[in-house]
């Protein structure tokens, strides 16, 4: 019973902090409980710092110390640059940077594995949870709601994304759907048991059948790769590698075979991927977006090059409508790196980017001869974001990879306690 309740609170706290319910029909609903969310967050943090400071015993991490300062000091830096650039009072620039307590979900999964409170299997089997609940949820969804119905309001609502070359696209929530994909290729390389390369198969056939993110399906690629290199001596990478590409050949032979337009489709959309990487304007809308919102920020930098090194801060949709009555169309998100760079500048990119990329690889590199399944993957996702930072993963999506990086820390803190007995 007891293992029940905390597996259900730990999937209450994926869903507020990582927003599971966005681009959702409970949207809105959620939203109105996320505030309230954060504000326990708060409260978490202000009794976490006191006790830590009046404790004479044992002190928090240092890594922990850094990211607590990050919350603290972020919302200010943002919300005074905010309003030297753009005249934006101080409390709409400090509100638009609330996400950043998210952090302290992060703080508080170290506290309670630490204090032993919760035990690392019991989030991993919230962590399997949330992945089949991202799996069968949005799928469920998918086969029995036409997005085409929200064509005439789908802006307003989120829930589909218009794309030229793919229609109308939901955009649901990624971040489980990429856990469960690891997840089972770790698990069954590890016991190669069939129903777990079964189980990899259908959350691959989610990413490459209902995602269609040509990036995504890069980075995620990527990282497959990557876990094969590190995990297998070369004598056995080669056999294993050829059985690789001779799956990928029969399944694009077998796709092809059954399905021409979807691989002509995606055939084009990588092609004008890399149009759009060597600098060319393609006939993609969504890549050339990027482009025009990239020049948005070189002319910004032009006329303001101090921003360049203290950022321009983050400027709220509740004021004055945002950036669009600004620049027009325009997310900081969407162009990664150059959209934290905007906001944050290269001062911000030091300490937000730079010194927790550094310290996700020093965890990832002490972690390398673990061999819990559960363990790996979470390594694996964070080299999941540590290859998604050209996206500006350590800037805009922070629950992402703070959540795995301080589950593993406090996994090896336990771990060097337990040597020390």
């Amino acid at each position: 019973m007891k293992k029940f309740v905390q597996t259900l609170s730990l999937i209450v706290v994926f869903i507020f902090s990582l927003k599971f319910f966005q681009s959702t029909p409970f949207e809105a609903q959620f939203f109105q409980f996320q505030a309230v969310f954060l504000g326990l967050i708060l409260v978490f943090l202000m009794f976490y710092i006191a006790a830590s400071l009046f404790n004479k015993g044992r002190h928090p991490n240092a890594i922990v110390w850094y990211f607590l300062i990050l919350i603290a000091v972020i919302p200010f830096l943002s919300a005074y640059r905010a309003s030297a650039e753009f005249g934006q009072p101080f409390i709409y620039g400090f509100l638009s940077e609330r996400g950043w307590l998210i952090v302290g979900v992060g703080v508080w999964f170290y506290n309670v594995i630490i204090k032993e409170k919760i035990t690392i299997s019991t989030v991993e089997s919230a962590f399997v949870i949330m992945a089949w609940a991202s799996l069968l949820f949005f799928s469920l969804f998918i086969l029995s709601y036409d997005p085409s119905q929200l064509q005439g309001s789908y802006s307003e609502s989120k829930m589909v994304h218009a794309t030229q070359d793919r229609g109308l696209r939901f955009t649901f929530q990624l971040y489980f759907i990429t856990f469960g994909s690891i997840y089972y290729l770790v698990k069954y390389t590890t016991y190669r048991r069939p129903k777990d390369v079964v189980l990899l198969l259908a959350f691959l056939a989610y990413v490459m059948f209902v995602v269609q993110g040509r990036t995504y399906m890069i980075f995620l690629g990527t990282t497959f790769l990557l876990y094969f290199w590190f995990n297998f001596p070369l004598d056995k990478l080669i056999p294993v590698a050829i059985k690789l590409m001779l799956f990928v050949f029969i399944s694009v032979l077998f796709m092809q075979a059954l399905m021409p337009d979807y691989v002509d489709r995606m055939s084009y959309l990588f092609v004008q991927m890399f149009e759009v990487l060597q600098g060319k304007e393609s006939l993609d809308v969504s890549a050339n977006s990027r482009i025009f919102q990239s020049e948005v920020v070189y002319n910004h930098f032009e006329r303001s090059p101090l921003s360049i090194f203290l950022g321009s801060g983050n400027v709220s949709n509740q004021w004055n409508n945002g950036y669009d009555s600004m620049f027009g169309h325009f997310y900081p998100s969407d162009i990664g790196l150059l959209g934290g760079l905007f906001v944050y500048g290269v001062v911000g990119a030091i300490f937000i980017c730079l010194i927790p990329m550094v310290l996700t690889i020093r965890i990832i590199r002490f972690l390398s001869e673990e061999n819990n399944v559960f363990i790996v993957t979470l390594k694996y996702l964070l080299i999941y974001t540590v290859i998604k930072f050209i996206q500006g993963s350590f800037y805009f999506s922070v629950a992402g990879y703070v959540i795995p990086l301080f589950i593993l820390l406090a996994y090896i803190e336990i771990r060097e306690r337990s040597n020390a007995r």
